[in-house]
């Protein structure tokens, strides 16, 4: 059977893009690293609870401090599926390491 993860991420009202928040083995390891980025960045939570969108992806709506909308996605994927995601961001991180050197 195919091992199952769970990405969490977060989605911007502007044109920022989305920023991956780590990866979890469960969805309550999710739920958690979602919890815990909420509480880092001063998030308010705009409802109680996870929308489910599909089967595999969970949304749960947020503000930030500055009143910006914020959308976490939790989204379960195969581990294959991850390591390929993985790799297809990894210029992007080079990228944005040599703009601080």
């Amino acid at each position: 059977m195919e091992q199952r993860v769970f990405i969490v991420y977060a989605s911007f009202g502007s044109a920022a893009e989305p920023q991956v928040l780590g990866v979890a083995s469960s969805a309550i390891g999710a739920d958690e690293l979602a919890e815990r980025y909420a509480e880092e960045d001063r998030c308010a939570w705009r409802r109680p609870g996870w929308l489910q969108w599909d089967s595999a992806h969970w949304v749960r709506p947020a503000l930030d401090e500055r009143g910006n909308t914020v959308e976490v996605w939790l989204v379960e994927v195969g581990l294959d599926e991850l390591i390929r995601f993985t790799l297809e961001s990894e210029p992007l991180v080079e990228e944005h390491d040599e703009e601080q050197d």
